[in-house]
């Protein structure tokens, strides 16, 4: 019987000695193909698993021997990072630095924990578990940390065969690692590695259907190169091992399947052809097709980087208009802002606004002949829009990342153009996306051609019939080049996923960055005294309203909530309500007449357009953030900037992100257009303003967690080019030693 006891961090480790453990498939016959080429710890790890194999099979000697040298050879080279991280970095060669570059593979660190922990099962030697548990703790981190895995969904997690960004998400290297953590759980009996193991199983179950072609598998999902025989063959065996080892009934029918590929002739044929016509491409046409790209002006030819901490990556940022107020403008501000140590942003736009001496942008197209709103200009926009980019990219060979700022008109171009030049292109999408799907917006557009002459109305009309296609038609385009995909929403997820067919796997979340400190809630007497400015009491309740005027701001239900709220209230505490409403726009007139339509001209004021520095004035005096938007896709940085500020906030559903962000006590959400819930919410905060102040005290701290500049520098690292620096605390010697 196998007796356990626990160790100085609490673990259960195994003192007697079970039934040793075989690795669960015969690597003899994979040993020189795997991913097609071998570096040296992975050629030690996997023969000393296809030796203890043979061992456990006849028990010879000499495989018992050869396993425990391959076993201490790797227990030697481990490299420790940290003091509680260890592995066997991989060379890396990138053609243009001359710096030494190493990362870590989970199919090595997944192998190498297999040996160590049939080494420790075997010896009882400690050393082989000590190491093992500084190995696992590589699965634990990010690759941004110096670990092997990447978030994928909502909480999986896939372990990476290259330990860099971006992912490649490459099938083998991340069965391996489940493996190997299945070993070291089998060994340990630990809940963390159980944990760590189900969220690479959720993760790997998330994109698994991705590497099925209908007649083939994939090598990993960033080149989606069809995998070679032998590959296909050990994909097969692997997903029947994981199989057994979870229970999964999705992994063996997978597993069934593939297996019929290999018998099917047409999909052996089928293969075959793909494979030499890809193999042609990449050798022999691609780099052509980039030569005259570049004119002459190769990658590889530009400038050696020699330090790349002292060297700012050139981006180019394609953008319909910029700089111009609004959301895009400060998620830009916030990337700028995020990345300022990393990254030197060229702003490539078609219409230039104000403010533009300390950033670096390049104009295109005619004015209005070429705005992208009506059809023929959305197609008068991409060329030249891609023809700008073009020369662009020709006169900076060594950028590496484009990244334009909508998923339709502007995607299009710089998908194809980024392709051409091969130059990884990832859009980040504000919700433009989404104007394909909402009648809501094309019923607004209908509405205003009503108010055009009639002459021009029918051309008008004829314009709107001939623009949604040519929306479609980019779309596709767009999603079928680009590399990645950012989304902030909801909504802009899912109409990439269910209406476009994007995969998973080129979906990477991330959220909006706002900078607490540049709404730090004043003191008491600062407070009195701007309140005092703007005419109103120290005890006043304010409620206050940012945003545009428009239809899909909802402000009609607002008024109308906020005329319920203080029919609701106390007469005591109705004297002290007082509405600031800031924003103009086309609805202003409206708002007057609503204002005096509720009897609320003694309580609202109109306050006029806000800048940036009114903005942080205004949330600095408020008690209660009111948005009630009937339409809207990712975050609303209204609500982030006043959930910074410490105000209570009430918005509508309208981005579905607001009933997240509001979630826990954060604040009051209600749904769109729910004039009866607003008054509710509203009347509630005013009898409560102990309530305000925790609501406001807890969302400006989750906005400060969530929404920092770090967390965004993080999402961003993933999606364009990252290395980890991995710098050991002990550096035995790698070179010199043999192993037979």
């Amino acid at each position: 019987m196998t007796e356990y006891r626990r160790d100085r961090t609490g673990q259960r480790e195994v003192l007697g000695s079970p039934d040793l453990l075989p690795y669960p498939i015969d690597l003899y016959p994979f040993l020189d193909t795997v991913n097609g080429t071998i570096m040296q710890p992975t050629e030690v790890a996997q023969r000393a698993l296809a030796h203890w194999n043979a061992y456990l099979t006849d028990g010879s000697d000499e495989h018992k021997d050869i396993f425990l040298l391959h076993a201490r050879w790797l227990l030697v080279h481990a490299l420790r990072f940290t003091d509680d991280t260890s592995g066997w970095p991989l060379p890396l060669l990138i053609p243009t630095s001359t710096i030494p570059c190493r990362m870590l593979s989970a199919l090595v660190q997944g192998n190498g924990l297999s040996v160590l922990v049939r080494a420790y099962q075997f010896t009882g030697q400690r050393a082989f578990i000590e190491t093992a548990r500084r190995v696992v703790r590589t699965f634990e981190l990010d690759i941004l940390d110096g670990g092997v895995s990447t978030p994928l969904g909502i909480d999986g997690l896939f372990f990476e065969e290259r330990g860099i960004y971006p992912a490649t998400h490459a099938l083998c290297g991340c069965m391996m690692a489940l493996c190997g953590l299945y070993d070291y759980d089998a060994i340990v009996k630990d809940d963390q590695i159980t944990s760590l193991i189900a969220a690479g199983l959720s993760g790997l179950q998330a994109v698994l259907d991705e590497f099925d072609t209908g007649y083939w598998t994939y090598t990993d999902l960033l080149h989606k190169r069809l995998a070679p025989p032998s590959l296909h063959t050990l994909h097969i065996l692997l997903l029947d091992v994981l199989a057994s080892y979870s229970g999964c009934e999705q992994y063996t029918k997978l597993a069934a399947r593939w297996k019929m590929y290999q018998s099917s002739s047409k999909a052996c044929l089928r293969s075959l052809i793909r494979g030499h016509i890809t193999s042609c491409y990449e050798r022999s046409l691609k780099p052509i097709l980039q030569r005259i790209a570049h004119h002459q002006r190769a990658r590889s030819q530009s400038s050696p980087i020699t330090d790349p901490a002292l060297t700012l990556e050139q981006i180019c940022v394609p953008i319909q208009a910029f700089p111009i107020p609004g959301g895009m403008k400060s998620v830009l501000a916030g990337v700028a802002r995020a990345m300022r140590h990393q990254w030197q942003m060229t702003y490539l736009t078609n219409q230039r606004g104000q403010g533009i001496d300390s950033l670096l942008i390049t104009q295109f197209g005619y004015g209005r002949a070429t705005s992208p709103w009506q059809f023929p200009g959305v197609w008068l926009y991409c060329l030249c829009g891609g023809y700008t980019l073009f020369h662009w990219l020709r006169r900076h060979a060594d950028v590496r990342l484009v990244l334009p700022q909508d998923g339709l008109y502007t995607a299009a171009f710089a998908a194809l153009v980024g392709k051409c030049m091969g130059v990884r292109v990832v859009c980040m999408d504000h919700g433009n996306v989404t104007h394909l799907e909402n009648a809501t917006f094309r019923a607004e557009r209908m509405q205003a051609i009503k108010a055009y002459p009639r002459a021009r109305q029918w051309l008008a009309r004829l314009q709107f019939l001939c623009y949604w296609p040519s929306l479609r038609l980019l779309a596709r385009l767009a999603t079928s080049r680009i590399d990645h995909f950012l989304v902030a929403g909801d909504e802009v997820e899912a109409v990439y996923r269910q209406c476009l067919g994007v995969s998973a796997s080129r979906i990477t979340r991330y959220a909006y960055m706002v900078d607490v400190a540049h709404f730090v809630p004043p003191d008491r007497d600062t407070r009195a005294s701007i309140r005092a400015a703007q005419g109103l009491s120290e005890d006043a309740i304010v409620i206050t309203l940012i945003n545009r005027l428009a239809l899909e701001k909802g402000l009609s239900f607002a008024l109308e909530g906020i005329a319920l709220a203080i029919a609701a209230l106390a007469p005591a505490v109705r004297q002290r309500v007082n509405v600031l409403i800031a924003g103009t726009g086309p609805l202003q007139s409206q708002m007057r007449a609503d204002i005096t339509r509720y009897d609320l001209d003694s309580v609202c004021t109109l306050w006029g357009e806000a800048g940036a520095a009114d903005v942080i004035m205004l949330l600095g005096i408020t008690d209660i953030f009111l948005y009630s938007g009937t339409r809207g896709t990712n975050y609303s940085m209204a609500v982030l900037e006043a959930m910074a500020a410490g105000c209570a906030v009430v918005a509508s559903t309208a981005p579905q992100s607001n009933l997240r962000l509001l979630a826990e006590g954060r604040g009051c959400s209600v749904f769109p257009a729910d004039a009866q819930g607003i008054g509710t919410s509203l009347a509630h905060l005013c009898n409560n303003p102990l309530l305000c102040r925790q609501m406001g005290q807890a969302a400006r701290a989750y906005v400060e967690l969530y929404h920092s500049a770090a967390m965004l520098k993080r999402t961003l690292l993933r999606i364009s080019h990252f290395i980890p620096t991995l710098s050991e605390v002990s550096s035995p010697q790698l070179h010199g030693e043999q192993i037979d």
